[in-house]
């Protein structure tokens, strides 16, 4: 990998310590500063989960001033040594999250030279590209890399799609969904559904009374679209506050916004992920308002949580977590009033003492660490012989 992730971290502690057929030991290519580890949020943080404890790593080289985390540039982290480290640690396989950096392209070049067989694990859906002559070389770049793969993990229904649209058979595919740590999120969420709990935390951030409270977690950014919560959230009229959770470049337009429209809007910040779980649970409902996203996974923490969601169809896991009237419901990008419309029917089936929360949990639950595990376990297996 090319940092770690404050997702991924779990799901190797979990590895480590309940999956005794797998000795795993992770790569990096660095580990980010603090203020780099905040690019784009506006604010210098480290995530709370221990991202380094609770399993074997490699470090390749400690972090450069000049260092890009994000998937938009390819040379952004650009760490030699990659080759060597993946040599002296022996592998039967090496699991390679794509291509999106210069550092895995290394670690993919390495694998095919030496014959060590490459697990893809990957969330790319299957979407197209504007221009055709785009379309083309994108197609064309796509299927080179992925024959550098032997096994494919996928997250979920659009990245399958996205893999047999490639031609990658069925037989190659195991599926090891995009998950967080589940226990975790319910045993914060429950803080908020002790008696007293939900009105303090409701309190702490500022929702009043039994006000409908709409949240979006995230990055504020043009992608994730958070003034789409913040009218919805006007449309639906008095009683209804906007919790924008999160930091971000278009965090004045979100004020502004909202004071035009009339909203009661509250915005706590970042807020790291030991404290999400009562976040999620304090609220009515949560939308991941996207124009794209590879998956989301606030959806999978919010559901976890015990709470609704409602997502645009640009969010990759709409069509595996999402189901309408259960979890939550789906409605077309940029399309306020149909958020808004989703949003009512939310509210109004709270009103009636409709309990999303057994639902979203119980779809969550499947989409576990133990889940994933026993997929990387079948395609490991499907293609390494054990040492004699």
């Amino acid at each position: 990998m090319t940092h770690p992730v404050q997702y991924y971290s779990p799901w190797f502690r979990f590895i480590n310590q309940e999956c005794p057929e797998i000795q795993l030991t992770v790569i990096y290519g660095t580990v980010p500063t603090a203020e780099q580890q905040g690019v784009g949020f506006g604010v210098s943080f480290e995530w709370d989960t221990l991202p380094l404890d609770g399993y074997d790593f490699i470090q390749l080289r400690p972090s450069q001033s000049d260092d890009y985390l994000h998937f938009d540039r390819f040379f952004g982290l650009d760490v030699r040594g990659m080759g060597r480290a993946i040599r002296d640690s022996r592998p039967d396989a090496v699991v390679v999250p794509g291509w999106y950096s210069s550092t895995l392209v290394r670690a993919l070049i390495e694998c095919r030279i030496h014959g060590i067989p490459a697990l893809y694990r990957g969330d790319t859906p299957l979407t197209s590209k504007n221009g055709r002559i785009r379309e083309i070389a994108w197609s064309a770049k796509t299927r080179a890399m992925l024959r550098f793969f032997s096994a494919y993990l996928t997250v979920g229904t659009r990245n399958r799609e996205y893999l047999e649209r490639f031609g990658v058979p069925s037989s190659k595919i195991h599926f090891s969904p995009s998950c967080v740590d589940n226990e975790i999120f319910s045993r914060s969420a429950a803080n908020a559904r002790v008696t007293g709990g939900r009105a303090r935390v409701r309190a702490k951030l500022g929702i009043p009374g039994e006000n409908f409270a709409v949240l979006f977690v995230g990055k504020l950014d043009d992608n994730k679209r958070p003034w789409d919560v913040i009218a919805a959230a006007a449309a639906l009229g008095k009683n209804t506050t906007a919790v924008i959770v999160g930091s971000g470049p278009e965090m004045d337009r979100c004020r502004n916004d909202a004071a035009t429209l009339g909203v009661h809007a509250v915005f706590p910040g970042f807020i790291n992920q030991s404290a999400l779980g009562e976040v999620y649970a304090a609220a009515d409902v949560c939308v991941l308002s996207s124009t794209s996203e590879t998956w989301g996974l606030v959806v999978n923490e919010a559901l976890a949580s015990g709470t609704p969601c409602v997502v645009s169809d640009g969010v990759g896991c709409a069509p595996d977590l999402i189901s309408p009237g259960v979890t939550g419901d789906i409605y077309p990008v940029a399309e306020v009033s149909a958020l808004t419309h989703a949003l009512a029917q939310i509210r109004d089936e709270k009103s009636r003492g409709h309990d999303f929360a057994d639902d979203c949990r119980r779809v969550a639950s499947r989409y576990s660490f133990s889940t994933a595990t026993a997929g990387l376990v079948a395609a490991a297996r499907s293609l390494v012989k054990p040492r004699s």
